[in-house]
């Protein structure tokens, strides 16, 4: 936990500094390079991994299914899903950590990392994780 000015002013720095040079998921990207979710093709929904995003797209390629079905989805098509105990991976800072969810909350996740305290616990949007 942040306990001073000293410290919040040294994590507002770090934090804004990390994101001009890092990729990272935003609001508005419904998902992100790596992550796992579904895709919604022909009313059923298939296991699918993003390998690019675009314009508030995602090319993915189904799991199990050869690269002659990858396709270009809109965010209507594409849904992460999850479940409180689930263990999951969390996009922070350009990188995948191994994690949990610890609650739900509509489209955004509380999540702890596997091996570090509970004061680096954090809501997300679930462009930030994957299975």
């Amino acid at each position: 936990m942040i306990k001073n000015n000293k410290n919040i002013w040294l994590f507002v720095l770090a934090t804004s500094i990390s994101g001009i040079f890092t990729p990272h998921a935003s609001a508005q990207t419904p998902c992100s390079v790596g992550q796992r979710g579904e895709v919604l093709w022909k009313g059923s929904w298939y296991p699918a991994k993003v390998m690019n995003v675009t314009n508030n797209s995602c090319y993915i390629t189904y799991e199990g299914y050869d690269s002659s079905w990858d396709e270009w989805v809109e965010p209507r098509r594409f849904r992460a899903v999850f479940r409180i105990g689930q263990s999951v991976r969390i996009l922070w800072q350009g990188k995948w950590y191994s994690g949990r969810i610890l609650d739900i909350n509509r489209d955004s996740y509380l999540v702890t990392y596997d091996g570090y305290d509970s004061s680096w616990n954090e809501w997300v949007e679930s462009a930030r994780v994957s299975r």
